[in-house]
């Protein structure tokens, strides 16, 4: 993909990010569930981003698109690691044919475009201190993949960590956080 699509597709999946952050903000009862708030998001990538729709020839000459969800991540030992909510990839360099090595989840792929992980925290959820603890093991976990990755993988992914918030407004204390290059965006859903 040429730098003009990259620059396209990151466009894409901050306005997506965007509206998923706004739509909490005025109807937090929408999302009930981090699975409910992956699924808005992924669904608003791919309304907005044609290449998400795409299907590419992988590596092993199947087909496959770059939007994925629950994208296990594995270490140098080739043991499960990491999960992520939402990883755009590119599936050009994806195999799935049984006859190579795989990890132990039938895929692989070295390079990717983007890794997003969303936090949402109910009203009778987490204490503040518990919820900021999450997110900096959340953040800490993108650096490890990003650290792990970077050798691979030819591109300069973005990384977002979606934090929703029904309980209390705390977004002073994750931007005191420091992402390190992981863009933190913050939304707290007033319920009254």
């Amino acid at each position: 993909m040429n730098k003009q699509a990259t620059k396209e597709l990151f466009s894409k999946i901050e306005q997506s990010v965007d509206k998923l952050v706004q739509n909490f903000n005025e109807f937090p009862d929408i999302y009930l569930t981090e699975e409910d708030a992956r699924t808005h998001l992924f669904s608003f990538i791919l309304k907005s981003s044609s290449l998400c729709r795409t299907l590419f020839n992988t590596q092993d000459g199947t087909k496959s698109t770059p939007l994925h969800s629950e994208i296990r991540w594995y270490g140098d030992s080739g043991k499960l690691k990491y999960r992520s909510d939402i990883v755009i990839l590119d599936p050009r360099t994806m195999i799935t044919k049984r006859s190579l090595s795989l990890p132990s989840k039938g895929y692989g792929f070295n390079h990717f475009y983007a890794i997003i992980e969303i936090k949402l925290r109910r009203v009778n959820g987490k204490s503040d201190n518990k919820f900021r603890e999450e997110i900096v093991k959340e953040i800490e976990k993108l650096k490890r993949i990003r650290a792990e990755t970077k050798s691979a993988n030819k591109y300069n992914p973005i990384t977002i960590l979606i934090c929703l918030d029904k309980r209390n407004n705390i977004s002073y204390q994750p931007s005191n956080i420091d992402g390190n290059g992981i863009e933190i965006k913050y939304a707290f859903g007033d319920i009254k």
